[in-house]
């Protein structure tokens, strides 16, 4: 059999086309959310040269959580599409439970994005930024993360025993690993070996190695492919 009579037949791969929505749509979103910054710097609305390595990190972090939790919201909004493109191979419909499931699943990451976000936006935009909006932009994240974390008990409670063992143990190497480079990394701070970090770029470590660490215990567990 020749590579070109192979070649249909992966295109017509369920995988192959889920993954290739997904990069298309990862592009689409990186394309537009840069030259929006790029033209709301240039205009001077935006200030991004300022910005430290936790600050970019963290956008590009609630970029993506952002683009995946509106890519599975649209999604579940059709249960003939929702298991086709979020569980490719799976030819059927989603049922109601499953749409809905999904549909929670995506709320709870776009709001990690926004909330992630928002710091870095606020400071981008406003500089210096004043303290009445500094404290409505803290009272929004406050509000979002309460409703985050409702979310994600409701999807504790909704999720199987696979995907609660897989969350389980994301967090419990996460908590292991991180607990012990901050601890390296403080006893080297002390001891003037090793620059100081802030608490926001801790958080930003946090969230990339929590991605990280998910995507591979969910890969190992047979998730997610």
């Amino acid at each position: 059999m020749t590579v070109a009579s192979k070649f249909p037949k992966f295109l017509s791969n369920p995988k192959f086309r889920a993954m290739a929505l997904l990069t298309v749509a990862g592009g689409i979103v990186g394309y537009g959310s840069g030259s929006l910054i790029g033209k709301l710097e240039k205009a001077g609305a935006m200030r991004v040269e300022g910005l430290g390595w936790s600050d970019l990190l963290s956008g590009l972090i609630a970029m993506m959580l952002i683009a995946m939790g509106t890519l599975v919201l649209v999604a579940s909004l059709s249960r003939k599409t929702a298991l086709r493109v979020l569980d490719p191979g799976n030819g059927r419909d989603a049922t109601p439970a499953q749409a809905s499931y999904y549909r929670q699943q995506g709320l709870v990451a776009l709001l990690a994005g926004v909330m992630l976000a928002a710091p870095v936006l606020a400071n981008s935009v406003f500089d210096p930024l004043p303290f009445e909006l500094g404290a409505a932009v803290m009272a929004g994240i406050v509000a979002l993360f309460l409703v985050q974390t409702v979310g994600n008990l409701i999807l504790w409670q909704r999720s199987d025993e696979l995907v609660r063992q897989v969350m389980s143990e994301t967090g419990a190497v996460s908590f292991w690993l991180l607990q012990g480079a901050l601890f390296l990394w403080a006893a080297g701070e002390k001891l003037n070996l090793l620059p100081a970090l802030s608490l926001w770029d801790a958080v930003a470590v946090l969230m990339a190695s929590y991605l990280l660490i998910s995507t591979l215990v969910s890969a190992r567990r047979g998730l997610g492919g």
